[in-house]
């Protein structure tokens, strides 16, 4: 086991994102779109901070904030989840 994830791709970061509002919203992966506002699907606070947590753990980052507020769709969150990643630790 290693101290740091492996680096993952934005595609698979988008998947993943996918997968988990998918699991919280009980809709079929498919039906979730990455260019579509959570919001349309109604998610909710109380989702968004699941969803949160989860990225928290499998990416382990930490936010200050909830992004999905300021970046409302997967894509957006994805890219946002991809910068932090890209980011060399102790810089921000």
């Amino acid at each position: 086991m290693t101290d740091s994830p492996q680096r993952r791709s934005l595609a698979e970061i988008e998947s993943w994102l996918r997968e988990r509002i998918a699991f919280y919203l009980d809709q079929p992966v498919e039906s979730i779109e990455t260019d579509v506002p959570l919001t349309d699907y109604g998610m909710n606070s109380i989702y968004a901070v699941s969803v949160l947590a989860d990225i928290e753990d499998e990416f382990s980052v930490e936010f200050e904030s909830v992004p999905t507020w300021s970046h409302p769709a997967i894509s957006h969150i994805a890219r946002y989840l991809d910068t932090m990643l890209a980011e060399p630790l102790g810089t921000g």
